[in-house]
């Protein structure tokens, strides 16, 4: 990446993108505090890069829209051989960048980072009377129950088309289906039906219900996974049929 005016006028371009991103930003950004720190950086990465003397080197202008770098790496990427690349001219990169571009408007829109979307449960009193007592004997019973969709963290969106689709469906209510109650000593959860109803990453959807200190809520994947289904320590306790709650889409 280069400037054609030089290493000042591309490290002035590259603080101004990471300015307009937002204190809110998943990966790299400049707010107030940091804004001197980060163009500093900026600057020190470009003063020390220095091209590779093997190998194939594609330089691109930063001063180019993001559309036309992405055709001349991918042009050039297909013209070395090294990846099987379709024809550029058969992809909608259009639509994929404005994806892109929508899902990170919408995460800078909040004052902190977006660590997951979820449908939160509008009754956690209700939760708690589908679990036996003795699944939560030792353990610490959360405060509030939700299902994770999509877990984000603090790196960037892995799945833009995802994030885009729960994007739509924010405060908007549905009825979730519960099957089934799993415990072992290190963990409770709910499983919740997912048929199509509802987008989601995860292939066990689930309502933590309640884990022993030290175990993270993250446990539930795989307390719910088929590989621990012969576990002399796991209980599953099925529900009766149409064991359903309301819940609402919301991003935290």
């Amino acid at each position: 990446m280069a400037h054609p005016d030089g290493t000042d006028a591309l490290v002035d371009i590259c603080f101004d993108r990471v300015r307009r991103r937002g204190s809110a930003h998943r990966t790299f950004k400049a707010d107030r505090r940091e804004g001197r720190r980060v163009r500093q950086t900026l600057l020190d990465c470009a003063t020390r890069c220095r091209p590779p003397t093997e190998g194939p080197l594609i330089e691109v202008s930063v001063a180019d829209d993001t559309a036309a770098i992405a055709r001349r790496v991918w042009a050039e990427l297909s013209a070395i051989g090294l990846t099987d690349l379709p024809e550029i001219q058969t992809l909608d990169m259009a639509a994929a960048l404005g994806v892109a571009n929508a899902c990170e408007s919408f995460l800078c829109r909040f004052p902190r980072h977006v660590e997951y979307a979820a449908i939160q449960i509008a009754s956690p009193e209700r939760v708690l009377e589908l679990v036996p007592p003795e699944m939560l004997d030792g353990k610490k019973v959360q405060k509030a129950f939700h299902v994770t969709t999509l877990y984000l963290g603090r790196d960037a969106c892995k799945d833009p088309v995802l994030l885009q689709q729960l994007v739509g469906l924010l405060g908007d209510s549905i009825e979730l289906t519960l099957t089934s109650v799993a415990s072992d000593p290190k963990g409770t959860a709910i499983a919740v039906r997912n048929e199509g109803e509802f987008p989601c990453e995860n292939v066990h959807p689930h309502i933590t219900i309640a884990n022993a200190p030290g175990v993270p809520p993250v446990y539930s994947n795989e307390l719910l996974d088929d590989s621990h289904a012969d576990d002399p320590c796991r209980t599953v306790v099925s529900l009766p049929a149409g064991t359903r709650i309301t819940g609402t889409f919301v991003f935290r």
